[in-house]
């Protein structure tokens, strides 16, 4: 059986390690949307949209600008969001967590994830604002902008859903 200080070494080894792969994929993905957001309008291409859906400059440039206003408020609540579930982790693995302590963690994730939500509930309603009605149902669901969890926010800002050009 481990002792208790090399329980505590393996466990702060072990956050390190996730900490460092944390910061190193972060680093990664925001290298990518560099890449793929360099020049005016690269983070879009129509080249797989039939021509009837296809954005207009004019669409693209207000879609643009919509993101770009989101982004600044989600990332760094999505930011927040993990330092705090790292944390609520951290310290629920501890075995003098007290239940409170962790329903507190619980409640402030609970209440970052329906802040991020909210903002992108509005930002899904200012971009179909801008598209016609064909083009809201061509890309349907699948118009997703920024989610790094997979659901409607999942591309980080790389495009739209299955018509991504910059995968």
């Amino acid at each position: 059986m481990f002792t208790k200080h090399k329980k505590l070494a393996l466990i702060v080894s072990l956050l390190g390690t996730i900490m460092l792969l944390s910061l190193f994929s972060s680093s990664a993905t925001a290298q990518s949307m560099g890449r793929c957001m360099s020049g005016s309008d690269a983070w879009w291409s129509n080249s797989n949209v039939p021509a009837k859906y296809q954005l207009s400059p004019e669409q693209i440039t207000k879609i643009r600008e919509i993101r770009s206003q989101y982004d600044d408020e989600i990332i760094p609540l999505q930011r927040e969001l993990r330092s705090l579930r790292m944390e609520a982790r951290g310290y629920a693995s501890r075995s003098d967590a007290e239940v409170g302590k962790i329903k507190s963690y619980r409640k402030d994730i609970n209440n970052l994830n329906d802040k991020i939500e909210d903002l992108r509930l509005n930002a899904k309603a200012e971009i179909n604002k801008v598209l016609t009605k064909e083009q809201r149902v061509y890309f349907g669901d699948n118009f997703g902008w920024w989610d790094m969890d997979g659901g409607m926010m999942g591309m980080m800002g790389d495009g739209m859903g299955k018509h991504d050009m910059c995968r």
